[in-house]
């Protein structure tokens, strides 16, 4: 048993000495990477592609003309009525596709339709209700803004403060009135 030990101990040693024998990879090695499959879950009646000619956003990027607010959540008044918008004065979209206080909107669907998250418990001004906004937690670990149980994400075709271009895609997309429903009146009427 002695011998053992010591044959275990010195094949042990051995290991640790040629692993650390072993050469650095170099700091710009390029690492390839695969695309996503398709989301399984995700329903194929919805386009979950970049509309054309959108440009991703960053959910923080401040438009021009945005009244710049402390409150990570707060509304803005367009021709569809009170709505909710981040600090920065962009437009946050439910999706109805999400059941309450679970997110669907994975990959693919990410691309065209980013989560609104913030640090820290999210801070509510204007008409939005504080009791209404919680966090929830996505299935790829993210945390995200939900207002009334409704998930809340960015629409990348929005360009400017005010903008509503999200409204009514694939009739499932829509802006949040103050008190947590939907508002799915059209933009064109």
């Amino acid at each position: 048993m002695n011998t053992l030990r010591r044959t275990g101990l010195v094949v042990g040693l051995g290991a640790l000495l040629l692993a650390g024998c072993a050469p650095d990879l170099p700091e710009d090695q390029e690492v390839e990477t695969f695309p996503a499959d398709p989301d399984p879950g995700a329903d194929p009646d919805i386009d979950a592609t970049d509309p054309e000619g959108a440009e991703p956003l960053d959910p923080m990027d401040t438009f021009d003309g945005a009244d710049l607010t402390d409150a990570d959540l707060t509304t803005r008044t367009s021709p569809l009525g009170e709505h909710l918008v981040n600090a920065q004065g962009r437009t946050v979209y439910l999706f109805t596709g999400d059941p309450p206080g679970r997110s669907t909107c994975t990959d693919a669907c990410l691309g065209t339709w980013p989560i609104f998250s913030t640090d820290g418990v999210p801070t509510v001004d204007g008409s939005a209700d504080p009791e209404l906004v919680s966090m929830i937690e996505r299935p790829d670990g993210f945390r995200q803004v939900s207002y009334d149980g409704q998930p809340l994400y960015y629409f990348v075709g929005d360009e400017s403060v005010g903008d509503i271009d999200g409204q009514g895609v694939n009739d499932a997309w829509y802006i949040v009135a103050p008190d947590g429903t939907a508002i799915v009146e059209d933009t064109d009427d």
